[in-house]
């Protein structure tokens, strides 16, 4: 599009629309795109579809109906490097891809039959979109929501946690003995346990 004059960017403070719009972003991605795509634009037709488009996430807004947007990562890389054969993606990569399903997820299950009606708008938006909450709920079955691997992520993960376990109740019913036998000879101070390099020790 031609500009007249050339300043016009200028002369419109276009500059500071971005960075408003830059500050409001929730993720990498959506700021990227206003530094890079955002252009003033002079075809009529774009112009009042991306106006009905904002007019329906502010009826939503003021209807106490928000749309679902929450903070989400960038997980080029991770979707990268699962392209490697053999390779291992590392918990903290699961869980950000899973955090970006989690939005997906929100974000399709706002938009019930009553939703779809009251802002066709924005459910044109995620029309072209395919999502398939398979593949969220096979993550959420390994990590749980604070990126932890689950005890029971699988049945040989289980049957070590529970074998663990076992030999921590052991260990303690152990110690606890140790601990009778030394105190019954007088040998054990008033603060009986403490550790020391994530050790367990008697004081005496």
């Amino acid at each position: 599009m031609e500009l007249e004059p050339k300043d016009l960017y200028e002369k419109l403070e276009f500059n500071k629309v971005l960075q408003l719009l830059e500050s409001s972003c929730v993720g990498d991605l959506g700021r990227d795109a206003v530094r890079q795509q955002i252009k003033p634009d002079d075809k009529i037709e774009w112009i009042n579809a991306r106006l009905a488009e904002v007019t329906a996430y502010q009826r939503g807004q003021n209807n106490n109906d928000p749309f679902p947007l929450r903070r989400y990562e960038d997980v080029s890389e991770e979707v990268r490097y699962l392209e490697v054969e053999g390779y291992v993606l590392p918990i903290e990569g699961l869980q950000k891809i899973n955090n970006l399903l989690l939005v997906y997820r929100y974000i399709f299950r706002y938009f019930n039959k009553g939703r779809q009606e009251a802002y066709p708008e924005l459910y044109a938006l995620i029309q072209p979109l395919d999502y398939d909450d398979e593949l969220t709920r096979s993550i959420e079955k390994v990590i749980d929501e604070e990126g932890q691997i689950k005890p029971d992520a699988s049945p040989e993960l289980l049957r070590i946690r529970r074998m663990m376990t076992s030999k921590q109740k052991e260990m303690d019913r152990q110690f606890r003995v140790i601990i009778n036998q030394y105190r019954s000879k007088g040998w054990l101070s008033d603060n009986v346990e403490s550790f020391r390099n994530g050790r367990r020790v008697l004081s005496v």
